[in-house]
């Protein structure tokens, strides 16, 4: 559905009638979806800025231009990126629309977020990344497909436990806090279309924890539109994007480190939720 919110075209007819209805009963869905993308280029952007130069996305589903290597190149073109989605047929669309990619620099494989371990040996098989280098680990708007039941704050740390020192993790996850009532009838949608995966909305202090082992850097956890904006971001917009990100640092057992500081022209503070209502 990701991919029909951005405007795509590489989308199942399932996923397309699915979203179309999620659209019918909140058209924030559209906003939100778009504010996501846009904090992922941001996002990214910084990371590639501060010198890191590969990226492990999962759940990365079917392509969708600006794709996250084509962002992180565009500031590095030494970037290396793996792509890891459960969908074998994703796999499939990715790999042709992947052709002309550099070599050995970009690739895409299977691996499901549920089985951490497993993903950690998958990238370690594919030889794409230095693992004495950081790599930024990109969970965008995906971690929220996983139920509380299957622990996501546990996956998170196994995958944190298996990056090299001084890599980074950086997430966006969809929320309740701000429209709970809108934002669960379109949530609804995936329960009633029966998808692979339903949607489990956290608080933000939820959210906040799964950086467990990770040093938020500036300006934390926020409203995606209010991460290290390019322009000005108004009240109306944050009453139509529901969903925080941030980016966080692997803490190293060797005591304190300098972390890079981001600039944040707005110097927003975290938003009274209430004020959205």
């Amino acid at each position: 559905m990701y991919d029909y919110f951005l405007g795509g075209k590489n989308h199942y007819h399932v996923d397309r009638i699915a979203a179309e209805e999620v659209v019918r009963r909140v058209p924030e869905a559209i906003d939100s979806a778009r504010a996501n993308r846009a904090w992922m280029r941001r996002a990214v952007c910084h990371l590639a800025d501060m010198g890191v130069r590969q990226f492990l996305d999962l759940g990365t589903g079917l392509p969708t231009e600006p794709n996250l290597h084509q962002v992180a190149q565009s500031v590095a073109s030494d970037a290396r990126v793996l792509y890891i989605d459960n969908d074998p047929i994703v796999l499939t669309y990715a790999q042709a629309l992947l052709v002309g990619t550099k070599p050995n620099q970009v690739d895409y494989a299977l691996g499901d977020l549920r089985d951490p371990q497993g993903i950690l040996r998958m990238a370690q098989s594919q030889e794409i990344f230095d693992w004495g280098q950081p790599i930024a680990l990109v969970l965008s708007a995906i971690a929220h497909f996983i139920a509380d039941e299957e622990d996501i704050a546990n996956i998170i740390a196994t995958l944190r436990n298996g990056l090299p020192p001084r890599s980074f993790l950086a997430l966006s996850h969809v929320t309740g806090d701000l429209q709970r009532d809108k934002a669960a009838l379109g949530a609804a949608v995936y329960d009633e279309y029966q998808a692979t995966a339903g949607v489990t909305m956290r608080s933000h202090q939820e959210i906040e924890a799964l950086f467990s082992g990770f040093t938020l850097i500036e300006p934390g956890l926020v409203q995606v539109p209010l991460w290290n904006p390019d322009d000005a971001v108004d009240d109306e917009e944050l009453k139509r994007v529901w969903l925080y990100g941030g980016i966080g640092q692997k803490v190293t057992t060797n005591g304190p480190r300098d972390l890079p500081q981001m600039t944040n022209p707005r110097q927003e503070q975290l938003p009274d939720p209430q004020k959205h209502l």
